[in-house]
């Protein structure tokens, strides 16, 4: 493999910008960052804004639980709209940022 041509997917250098080219595809990004924040915050949220209210434990649990479970409808969605190379170059750009320090 001495030329480019034969390369995969993943030994070709590949930024976000170069994929992600459509408004449709910029906004699902958009959509794939804040849900994988959001995988965290909503429950966390939804729980905070239970226990303000004075909500049972069982109506905590139900409301963080069904917006979990949106936010993964969400999730999965725009990461279809994505498609499989933003999503393993974002996965990788997290794993690099997030991972261990060698």
């Amino acid at each position: 493999m001495i030329n480019g041509a034969n390369k995969t997917l993943d030994e070709q250098e590949m930024t976000i910008k170069d994929l992600v080219n459509t408004p449709l595809k910029k906004a699902a990004l958009l959509v794939f960052i804040l849900t994988n924040i959001g995988m965290v915050a909503v429950p966390v949220a939804l729980a905070a804004y239970g226990g303000a209210l004075g909500w049972s434990a069982g109506e905590v649990a139900s409301a963080s639980g069904i917006g979990f479970a949106v936010n993964e409808v969400v999730l999965i969605a725009s990461a279809l709209l994505l498609g499989k190379p933003i999503v393993a170059l974002v996965k990788s750009k997290i794993k690099n940022r997030f991972g261990k320090k060698k």
